[in-house]
């Protein structure tokens, strides 16, 4: 097959590291270990694996999507190459836009965050800087079961596995709570007060030296401190393993000052759905809507004011 040269700019991959670290503010309050009775709640850690299963694949000599477990919401990719740097590129359904991500020689998980239909996989090698040649490309019509489950599985940026110390970390954490909803609070105050912002690690990732930077959740846990990445990556992998779907969103508010960087958590919970923007990033803060609004189902004046216009921010990209 003749490859097609392409450009494919770096700051693609790095793109989520910088806009993440961009202003986030300090959190220094150190954590508690307060002794708080057991919850109503069921607090076992539920961490679902992905399995490549060989059902249903396409790719070629080199790369393999396993599209198999597709219907769950999620792809896996391995590359057999010899090229140390490689990509691929995943277009959601009715999508202009990509995402990129690095491949590494295991096997890579990707979330599919388009819904139902036409997704095309793309793979590229890299000729030398910024040039990459396309290896493979096709498109292929999926089904996903629903709108929640791709938000229970580990991923390239929220990677975790049974053995996690933020698995574990996180069961003790919402031992106390009463419902989802108070789970969710119990693992924003625990993340915000407890980790540190990395004020180094921020200036590299502005100065472009975290390309391709992922946050591993138990080293963050055991340094007790991050950039908003890492913030953001931590508070979804201890939601997802208590069985609450988080999306990771990055995108812009578009504000009377123009479009401002913007970043945001949202919740899946049983019999209320998905509650967007619950824990947000504004570019210098994080901050949690309260809760209690949100569970009342009777005061929806009150959940009209917290509840954003669509037409007030944009999604750039989900994780």
């Amino acid at each position: 097959m003749k490859h097609l040269k392409h450009k494919i700019n770096i700051f693609f991959s790095c793109l989520l590291a910088l806009s993440l670290c961009a202003g986030c503010d300090k959190k220094s309050s150190p954590s508690t270990d307060e002794k708080k009775p057991k919850g109503s709640r069921d607090n076992t850690p539920v961490v679902l694996e992905p399995v490549w299963q060989e059902k249903k694949q396409i790719g070629n000599d080199k790369i393999t999507f396993d599209l198999s477990n597709a219907s769950e919401g999620y792809v896996m990719a391995s590359y057999t190459g010899d090229n140390p740097k490689v990509k691929i590129r995943i277009q959601n359904p009715g999508s202009k836009d990509y995402y990129t991500y690095d491949v590494t020689k295991e096997y890579n998980v990707f979330p599919l965050t388009g819904g139902n239909g036409t997704y095309t996989f793309i793979a590229y090698e890299n000729i030398s800087g910024t040039k990459y040649s396309q290896l493979f490309s096709q498109s292929e019509t999926l089904d996903i079961k629903n709108d929640y489950t791709t938000y229970l599985y580990p991923n390239q940026y929220v990677n975790f596995q049974r053995d996690s110390k933020a698995v574990s970390l996180s069961s003790e954490i919402v031992k106390s709570a009463n419902n989802d909803l108070d789970a969710v609070k119990d693992v924003y105050e625990y993340v915000v007060n407890t980790l540190h912002y990395d004020d180094e690690k921020a200036e590299k990732a502005k100065n472009g030296e975290l390309a391709g930077y992922l946050p591993d959740v138990d080293v963050i846990l055991q340094e007790q401190k991050g950039i908003c990445f890492d913030y953001a990556a931590l508070m979804a992998t201890m939601l997802r393993s208590q069985n609450i779907p988080a999306k990771m969103e990055i995108g812009y508010a578009n504000m009377e000052e123009g479009a401002v960087y913007h970043a945001w958590l949202s919740v899946y919970i049983k019999d209320i759905g998905w509650i967007d923007d619950l824990i947000e990033f504004d570019g210098k803060n994080w901050s949690m809507m309260d809760p209690t609004l949100i569970s009342d189902s009777n005061n929806s004046k009150k959940m009209r004011k917290f509840t954003k216009d669509k037409n007030n921010y944009t999604t750039k990209y989900v994780y």
